[in-house]
């Protein structure tokens, strides 16, 4: 077998192999059906090497379809992924609004498997979801299940009718370490881009007033990053107001949406379901700076924005994209409204990317081995699953005994 590509421009063969060995190893305690499928969502990271090198060697086709909030930041990584034997990445049309159409997404499907293929899915961010009732019901022989790794991408699969089994990792205790390793990025990359696009520090309480709306894993690590900056006077809001009791005894304001949004202008929105309506754009009385861990899309329904003209594109660039309200007050989406990290060379921090691609790949490896001992419609994965991937990232990776 050929020495599989763990590397692209800048990260270290040693740490890639590590993480590569992990995965492998884990990958191969089950039975993998004869000419397998794999179509994946994923970020077009670097760091996604390993993972994408494991799931290629799985099946027979893995078909990449890169994020759309990492696709435009590093075009040249997607030939290097295209260079990995069995791996055929997306054409870029292919993107999360194409495939809400079930249509378009059946059609994308068809060019990889013939009539007896069995295929999987393994989705990140739920862009499978409106599509995924016709792509069932079309696919009843062939499609195997389906996999979702993040709270927002499985909200969005709550309503919909499954006929097949769809398991979550999106909650696992597993996957802590990494939320709280991604908002640390957050944290430090939207302060990077404040001082290079606006000559602001984002702890300079005289220009800056800061909130972040969601107490998640991610929010709640924005607060302790923000917090280990000096930063004092945040404003922290949630739709479940059970979530915010644990901040008045550590100083952080607890409160709603709307006073959040009228009394602070620089934003983390952390909930990936709409923090921001239209309404409350319209009704922006400053200049307002908006970092999201997710989308601006999934925070903002920007598309929606836009069409309706509650706001109106008049700036951007490679770090920030400035739109006017009705009322002429600037709205700055920092890293253009997609995860304040994706501009940069993220995803090798530390290890704990691992637990998660271990957590969402063990997900499709038993839906591959026995799809039987799963019901239709979302479930989660099992906690003695979630423990052993713990145990093994453990020996690993810090030789736990």
């Amino acid at each position: 077998m050929p020495k599989p590509i763990l590397t692209h421009s800048y990260c270290a063969d040693f740490y890639a192999d590590h993480g590569y060995q992990f995965l492998k190893t884990l990958s191969q305690t089950h039975t993998i059906p004869d000419n397998l499928v794999i179509f994946s969502v994923m970020h077009s990271y670097e760091g996604s090497l390993p993972y994408i090198n494991v799931l290629a060697e799985l099946a027979d086709k893995l078909v990449f379809i890169p994020k759309d909030a990492t696709l435009g930041a590093t075009p040249g990584l997607l030939t290097t992924i295209s260079t990995i034997p069995h791996c055929h990445v997306v054409s870029t049309q292919n993107n999360k609004a194409y495939l809400r159409n079930p249509a378009h997404c059946e059609a994308m499907i068809r060019q990889y498997i013939d009539v007896e293929t069995p295929f999987l899915i393994l989705d990140h961010g739920g862009y499978f979801s409106y599509a995924i009732s016709h792509i069932c019901e079309t696919f009843q022989e062939q499609c195997i299940g389906i996999t979702e790794l993040t709270a927002n991408g499985l909200q969005k699969y709550l309503d919909k009718p499954l006929s097949k089994p769809l398991v979550s990792v999106s909650h696992l205790s597993i996957k802590m370490p990494a939320d709280f390793e991604a908002s640390e990025c957050i944290v430090h990359y939207s302060d990077q881009i404040l001082r290079e696009e606006f000559g602001l520090k984002i702890n300079n309480s005289g220009f800056l007033k800061t909130g972040v709306i969601g107490a998640g894993n991610l929010g709640r690590g924005v607060i302790k990053h923000l917090k280990a900056k000096g930063i004092t006077n945040i404003h922290v809001a949630d739709f479940d107001p059970r979530k915010l009791t644990q901040f008045p005894r550590d100083g952080i304001k607890a409160c709603s949406i709307n006073h959040l949004v009228e009394h602070c202008n620089m934003l983390f929105c952390c909930t990936g379901n709409q923090s921001i309506t239209p309404e409350m754009i319209d009704n922006l009385s400053q200049p307002m700076f908006i970092s999201t861990v997710t989308s601006a899309d999934d925070e903002l329904h920007l598309p929606d924005l836009l069409a309706n003209d509650v706001l109106t594109e008049v700036h951007s660039n490679a770090l920030t994209k400035e739109y006017k309200n009705k009322q002429g007050h600037s709205v700055y989406l920092l890293a253009g409204g997609e995860s304040a990290n994706t501009p940069f060379k993220t995803g090798m921090g530390d290890p704990t990317l691992y637990l998660f691609e271990a957590a969402h790949m063990l997900a499709g490896l038993k839906l591959l081995d026995n799809p039987h001992q799963f019901k239709r419609g979302i479930q989660a994965l099992s906690e003695k699953d979630e423990m052993m991937i713990a145990e093994q990232w453990l020996k690993h990776f810090y030789h736990y005994a």
